[in-house]
């Protein structure tokens, strides 16, 4: 367990250096008695803080950007553009180097029929929420769809990601659905956005030897989701 915690801090660190933008970023990767800390207090941060001790691989990370005269549309439709997450990159253990993560990625109509439609477009007012299904084609568990569910509030959005299939490595399902979830939480002030991000994974039983790669996994996705929001937003 030590041995695989040195591995993930070792692999966010890297990550976290290749982010020049943010101020004041922070992660941690949680021990199983861990509380979460980073998270405020609001309606998203008690709900973290309630569903966190049902997940064994939990990651929460807060970071706070210059604002550049970026609206609270702007963000939004970035974030509700799931094409923009193609090309999303992480840092692979196996190959020591920075690769594509994300090969392909478009918004779908439904979980179930998966038709490709246009990214979603949203105007003002802001609708109170709206979910929306995406198909994310990664370099390990292949062909997903998940489920981007969003809420605003004035200058504060949150964004819910959670897997609708079951995630595979190779023939071994590794996650059932709703078992990987990313908790994104925005707050826009006059000068900054502050996020605060948060992923859990319920690993299905898996052997042993199987355990280290599917937890570098998860994490590497917990992270390169939250590295495709800091692209959007420093560009």
């Amino acid at each position: 367990m030590k041995y695989m915690r040195k591995i993930l801090i070792l692999m966010l660190l890297t990550c976290m250096a290749l982010s020049a933008y943010a101020g004041g970023k922070e992660t941690r990767i949680l021990d199983k008695d861990d509380e979460l800390t980073l998270f405020p207090m609001n309606h998203t941060g008690k709900y973290a803080t309630s569903i966190a001790p049902s997940y064994p691989v939990r990651v929460e990370c807060k970071a706070t950007y210059d604002r550049n005269g970026k609206s609270t549309a702007d963000i939004v439709n970035y974030l509700t553009s799931l094409s923009t997450i193609k090309g999303t990159q992480y840092y692979s253990q196996s190959k020591k180097e920075v690769t594509t993560l994300f090969t392909d990625a478009y918004t779908v109509d439904h979980p179930r029929h998966a038709n490709r439609i246009e990214d979603h477009k949203l105007g003002n007012p802001l609708p109170q929420g709206i979910d929306i299904y995406g198909m994310l084609e990664d370099s390990r568990f292949k062909d997903n769809v998940y489920q981007f569910s969003y809420l605003f509030e004035d200058n504060h959005i949150t964004l819910k990601i959670t897997n609708m299939d079951n995630l595979k490595y190779g023939p071994i399902k590794a996650i059932e659905p709703h078992c990987f979830l990313v908790l994104m939480d925005i707050v826009l002030t006059d000068k900054e956005i502050q996020v605060y991000n948060v992923g859990f994974c319920k690993p299905t039983v898996l052997p042993s030897f199987m355990e280290k790669r599917v937890n570098n996994a998860i994490t590497n996705r917990i992270d390169a989701l939250f590295g495709w929001f800091e692209k959007g937003i420093t560009e």
